[in-house]
Formats: C-alpha cells, structure tokens, sequence
C-alpha cells in the first residue's frame, strides 16, 4: 500500500508540474513578461540638459513595480544618431528598446524591428487619430508606439521686449519690424534657423517639403515660388536685415543657448518645444515668453503658422530576447499615470489627447505649444529621411552664408535628392 500511496504522489506531482509548465507557456504566447530576472538595454538621445537624471528616476519607479525587470539605460547624442543606431542594428547588437525619431522607416523595412501588431492591439490604436496611425504603418504593419508629440515655437526674453517696448509678432512682417527694434548694441533678434525651421518657414509661405503636397515622397516639393519666398525670408533675416545670425557665429546649440538665456544676446529662438526645458533647467529664473511661428503668405490658412513638428516613438528589436519584458516598459511609459514623468520634465505633449488634458495647467508657455499642436505638419517618414535633412542644412548654409541665392540652392538641392 505505500508504494502504490507513494506512485499516485508521484504521478500527481508530475500532473502539476505539467500543468504548470503549460500554464507558463500559455503566458509567455499572450505577452506576459516572464518571471525570470531580465537586463533590458533601452536607448535614447536626449531632449533637455541633465535627461538621463529623469530617467533614472522614472526608470527607478518602474523596477519598484517590476522587480523582475533591470533597465540598462544609455544616453546616445544626436551627433552621428544615424550611424550609431545602423551600425548597431547591422551588427546584430541592438538595443532591446530604442526611442526612434523619423528614421524608424529604414530600420522597420530593413526588418530589424518588431511587429507589435500581437501587443498594440486595434482597440488601442483607436485611441489614436488616424493620422498617427498612418504615420506609423509600414507595410501594412505597425513597428513603434507613440509616445511624443513634438512642435515648434518662438521663445522670447521678455525684458528685451518690455525694454525695446514690442510686442510678440503676428506676421512676417511685424516679425521684421520688431526685430529692427530689438537688434541693438550687437544683440541678434531672433536665432535658431535649423533646417527644421527652414522647412516650416518654407511652409507658411506656401510651399511642401515632399512633391504632390507631400504625398511623394521621391521628389521634394520646394522648387517652387512659395520655397524660394520663404528661404527668402530667412536668408533676409540674416543678410540684409542682419537681425539674425549668419550659420557660423554659434558652432552649436550650447553657444547659442548661453547667448539666449545666459547673455541676453538674443531676443527670440526658433525651438522645438523640447528646448523649454532646457532654459528653464539652465536658467529657472528666465524671463521667457513664447508666441506661435508668425503668420506667412500661404493662401492656406491652415499652413501660415505651420510649425515643424514630428512624433516621437519607442520600437523594439527583431533580435530582442526580451520583447515581452520590452513592452511592459512601454505600457509603463506610455500609461496616463505615468507618461508625464517624461513629458512634463521635456515639455512635450502625448500623441494621446487623454494624457495632455491633466498636463501643464497653468503653464501660459505650455498652453501655446499645445495651441501649437495645431498647426503642426506631419511629414511623410520615409528611409531618406535623415538624407533630406542634410541635404537641406547644406541648401541653408549655402543661402545665410551668401555663396548662393535661394533659388540656386533649391535647384541643387533637388537635383541632389533626386539623383
């Protein structure tokens, strides 16, 4: 009797183990993370001076309710972002979790990201306008999550309006007006013409970066009279007006930054709204002030303000070991409850209007990048992406620096891309 007593513990035990093996594997086909003690390696480059102290508390917080889950987090810099990120995808080492501007095309077609369709389901991406959604497909396949939404803005210093006794422009020509006003005793009016404002510009005239308004993504769509007006404009700022600076006077965004809130040496900044954190880290007790792009020419309403912008998404790795793990990090990061923690601190919005309604209140600079959002223009991502923005600083240069006309410049920069 015990021996047959002690085979039927036997046997039951084996039951249990069985069962629980397929109950672990049933999880695992549903998307749980597993048990086990996982490193997943996340990479980001940053958006605001001192960023990868706020992911560490963030990141803190996530370990705190997922034990199981260690963040292995790396701050990677603009500067060379596209060959870090090829080489690393390329050599069969990326990381689990990227954060991925507009480049995400390249790397989703070469198939090194994942398909999410089996974690964002389709009741999630309804949450979403369809505009985003878009943006995102690939092939008929979403690869990112959502996470930023990006604008543009001008950032002033308001005792050097109070002092010049100006207003914040409405118009392009109010916006030469009061930069006469303000360009005094070697002060510069207004800096920050990137080649992303350089496109936006270019688009309250009138003008696409894309052919067939933005649908084509072969041609660029700026040889146009509306394109030649706006870089105009630009070039006008810098070279006949000289209330703004020519592309060599500050080497990089730090040098122009101290003239802003350190030196008052500037007036007003073209920025991306990322950038108001970086004053108000540097700088807390900066008088800044903010105004949408001023109105241009376009005879779309809907383009004069146009405000370069874009999404900001998280992907993970086709090579990841830990996908599951990769997107419970995400759902964290994404969720109402917790998606401000990084936002908040970037001045940025969610693509999510949900998260934004308990965002910012009472920040008068916020409430105009939210009003912002509005005339924001979404481009075509496409894997020549990061091929148009060099191809466009070098077209910008070419003009502020004074070796070619506008016209010049678009013509060669076309027959760049497109050749």
């Amino acid at each position: 009797m015990k021996t047959k007593k002690g085979f039927l513990v036997v046997v039951c035990i084996l039951v249990m183990m069985l069962f629980t093996a397929c109950s672990n594997s049933d999880k695992e086909k549903e998307g749980e993370p597993s048990a086990e003690k996982v490193t997943l390696t996340f990479w980001k480059a940053p958006h605001f001076a001192n960023e990868k102290d706020v992911w560490a508390t963030i990141i803190q917080k996530f370990e705190t309710e997922n034990p199981n889950i260690h963040i292995e987090f790396l701050e990677t810099p603009w500067d060379g972002w596209d060959q870090k990120y090829t080489a690393a995808f390329a050599g069969q080492n990326p990381p689990d979790l990227s954060y991925m501007p507009e480049y995400f095309v390249k790397f989703a077609k070469n198939g090194q990201l994942a398909d999410l369709s089996t974690y964002f389901s389709e009741e999630e991406q309804a949450k979403y306008s369809q505009s985003i959604i878009d943006y995102m497909r690939i092939n008929g396949k979403i690869y990112t999550m959502p996470y930023i939404a990006a604008s543009s803005v001008v950032l002033y210093n308001k005792d050097l309006f109070k002092e010049a006794n100006v207003q914040p422009p409405q118009t392009w020509e109010e916006m030469v007006e009061v930069s006469q006003k303000l360009a005094t005793d070697g002060r510069y009016a207004v800096a920050g013409i990137s080649e992303q404002n350089v496109i936006a510009w270019m688009g309250q005239a009138g003008a696409f970066l894309y052919g067939d308004g933005n649908k084509d993504v072969s041609k660029l769509g700026f040889h146009t009279p509306e394109g030649i007006k706006g870089l105009q404009y630009l070039a006008d700022l810098v070279l006949k007006y000289e209330v703004a600076p020519k592309p060599t006077v500050f080497t990089n965004d730090d040098q122009m930054g101290q003239a802003f809130y350190k030196e008052n040496k500037i007036a007003m900044i073209m920025a991306q709204a990322g950038y108001i954190s970086t004053v108000r880290t540097n700088a807390p007790d900066f008088p800044l002030g903010a105004f949408l792009n001023p109105a241009g020419p376009a005879g779309d309403p809907n383009k004069q303000r146009e405000a370069y912008g874009g999404l900001g998404m998280l992907a993970i790795a086709e090579k990841s070991k830990h996908k599951d793990e990769a997107w419970t990090f995400i759902q964290f990061l994404t969720s109402k409850e917790n998606a401000g923690l990084y936002l908040e601190k970037a001045n940025f919005l969610s693509p999510l209007p949900e998260i934004n309604e308990d965002m910012y209140e009472g920040d008068e600079i916020m409430d105009v990048v939210k009003e912002s959002i509005k005339n924001l223009q979404l481009y075509p991502p496409n894997d020549r992406f990061s091929t148009v923005f060099d191809i466009i600083r070098n077209m910008k240069d070419a003009v502020l620096l004074g070796s070619k006309t506008p016209e010049q410049a678009i013509k060669d920069a076309i027959k760049e891309y497109e050749n």
